[in-house]
């Protein structure tokens, strides 16, 4: 028998598979669905929106973050604010919520100390993300 023209043995066949599928598992469970990248964008315009006012506030008077069911808003003396050639209030992705809050500056940029959660629906559904803002007015993704 010619062993040149030998293929590969069901047991390599079957241990290949194996590692095929074991690797496309362990990638694929670091990937997130679909319906996490909504959530997440909203929340990193959250923090940027959180950052921009606690700077606003270091610099002008009567700073507020108002927060809507599905928009964010910077105000001076209830005003928005615009930031280079966009304007707030700041619209968050479609199928992404936040509760109504206002939170309100100081000279120094601190705030009140709170946790705001944004709930994803529709093709996000089930799917949140929390933003918690210190005293301080420093505001980060746990």
């Amino acid at each position: 028998m010619n062993l040149s023209n030998r293929g590969f043995t069901l047991i390599e066949l079957v241990a290949v598979m194996i590692l095929v599928g074991i690797l496309s598992i362990t990638l694929f469970s670091r990937l997130g669905s679909a319906g996490t990248a909504p959530v997440q964008s909203g929340r990193d315009d959250l923090i940027a929106a959180l950052f921009f006012a606690q700077q606003q506030a270091m610099m002008r008077p009567n700073i507020t973050l108002v927060l809507t069911a599905n928009s964010v808003s910077v105000n001076e003396d209830g005003n928005p604010i615009p930031v280079g050639s966009d304007f707030y209030p700041l619209d968050m992705p479609k199928g992404v919520t936040l509760p109504a809050l206002t939170l309100s500056y100081d000279k120094l940029g601190r705030t009140t100390a709170t946790t705001i959660t944004l709930t994803g629906s529709g093709n996000s559904s089930g799917v949140s993300a929390t933003v918690q803002v210190d005293a301080s007015g420093y505001a980060y993704a746990p």
